[in-house]
């Protein structure tokens, strides 16, 4: 006998993007749009989630919901399941993008900046993740992607705490896709390399030597190929040849070779080429207090 069809959900389906307004996640939300997904954004500025909007429903006629919220903060994430529930919605999709950076010496950033990033690069992701996950379980199907990096995969200095969140989010993302097996939902990290956004600058690694040591992608080229493999349920995505050479290189080089030279890539270099010591960046300093190098993440 045949089973009774599927009753129609009384929401509909769209991919939830956060950071969607620029870099990876407008990049990403491009291609949902293309193949017809609708799409809901979120980030704070309500004049770039306007904007991303506009364009993106007019040039592929999808619909595109947004709302504005700080994805660091419980409210934040509230809002995001809230604005679903009174739009009729439902996340078919998350793609968890927004993150903070911060780059430099551990002890002279900022407190509460290397605390929201934490709360936004971890627990924007634990937290959306389980808000949205629930109902996909309960349809039977969905797609959870992390952005994480490869920073992740190995001890960063001069971008500690950051590499060690994506060290979270790519293990989380790993070890939820093994208890969510047979549910019909897949959780994958997308793991890239450097991407040429304006992240750098503003986290004050603008003459860092990783940016031209490293194979660098443009925004549209990490998500081409990581659109297409997440949609394939690929578990740990890391694009571009040359990102996954190095990546199995770093797992054979010993800490005692590898951390070294990450210091070295990583170290936050002045215009001059000189390493910056700790401290005030000179010539940067604001009411007696340092000028902290970090960027929220749209890439």
């Amino acid at each position: 006998m045949e089973s009774p069809p599927e009753a129609p959900s009384a929401t509909k389906p769209v991919a939830v993007i956060t950071g969607g307004t620029e870099g990876l996640g407008l990049a990403l939300a491009r291609l949902f749009a293309k193949d017809g997904h609708d799409l809901m954004l979120v980030a704070r500025s309500e004049d770039k989630l306007a904007q991303a909007a506009a364009d993106l429903a007019k040039e592929y006629g999808v619909r595109v919901e947004t709302t504005a919220q700080d994805l660091s903060t419980e409210e934040g994430r509230a809002g995001v399941e809230r604005a679903l529930q009174e739009k009729g919605l439902h996340a078919e999709f998350l793609v968890n993008n927004a993150a903070l950076a911060l780059g430099g010496f551990f002890q002279d950033g900022d407190r509460e900046t290397l605390l929201k990033m934490i709360d936004l690069n971890i627990g924007a992701v634990v937290d959306l993740t389980r808000r949205l996950m629930i109902g996909m379980i309960a349809r039977g199907h969905g797609r959870i992607v992390n952005v994480s990096s490869m920073t992740g995969f190995q001890p960063t200095p001069y971008e500690l705490s950051y590499a060690a969140s994506k060290s979270f989010v790519t293990n989380f993302s790993r070890g939820l896709a093994y208890e969510l097996m047979y549910t019909g939902v897949t959780v994958s990290a997308l793991v890239p390399g450097v991407i040429a956004t304006d992240l750098h600058g503003k986290a004050g690694a603008t003459y860092s030597r990783y940016l031209y040591m490293l194979p660098v992608m443009t925004p549209e080229q990490v998500a081409s190929r990581g659109y297409r493999a997440f949609m394939r349920g690929r578990k740990i995505i890391v694009p571009g040849i040359r990102n996954k050479l190095l990546t199995l290189l770093g797992n054979f080089t010993p800490n005692f070779v590898l951390v070294p030279f990450m210091g070295m890539l990583f170290r936050v270099l002045g215009e001059d080429g000189v390493a910056l010591p700790p401290g005030p960046i000179p010539g940067k300093e604001a009411d007696g207090q340092p000028q902290h190098r970090a960027a929220e993440r749209a890439s």
